[in-house]
């Protein structure tokens, strides 16, 4: 029976950790992106603060949708994480475009559409959300690779 310990099968908790583990990255990311569009024409430490938790926010919400994805596609048994981060998106876009058909279905023909504004911000705001996964994805993939490359690392002959 293949568990944890063999590397075959990973669990809830361990889906869990390496999800957590790319987040710093991709609030990062998410963070300098909003930081540098907002910041282009001058930053107040009051709006600094809105941008980090605005960057805060999204990465959180994308963090929810990739474990729902994660979840979904354990049911088939698949475990990749580029399939698991592909899916989060479709999910957070499709989930942001219900919203949006919604409250645009409700507005009248004279609005100017400020009530969208609670959809179109989040989807905005997202974006860089998910590029910054897929780098957190590629460090880590990175830092594996070199790991198994060096004498004594936690893959090579030590633990064999």
């Amino acid at each position: 029976m293949a568990g944890p310990a063999s590397g075959k099968h990973h669990g809830p908790v361990d889906t869990l950790r390496r999800s957590l583990a790319l987040t710093p990255v991709a609030f990062g990311v998410t963070a300098v992106v909003l930081l540098f569009v907002y910041g282009s024409n001058g930053i107040s430490w009051r709006g600094a603060g809105e941008v980090l938790l605005g960057a805060l926010a999204v990465t959180a919400a994308a963090l929810v949708v990739i474990r729902v994805a994660a979840a979904l596609l354990r049911l088939l048994a698949v475990r990749n994480d580029w399939v698991i981060l592909g899916t989060a998106a479709i999910l957070a876009t499709v989930v942001l475009a219900v919203c949006y058909f919604f409250v645009a279905a409700s507005l009248s023909p004279d609005d100017v559409g400020w009530e969208l504004l609670y959809v179109v911000a989040p989807a905005i705001l997202s974006i860089p959300v998910w590029p910054g996964y897929a780098i957190a994805l590629l460090i880590r993939r990175w830092r594996e690779r070199t790991s198994r490359r060096r004498p004594g690392s936690a893959a090579g002959a030590r633990n064999a």
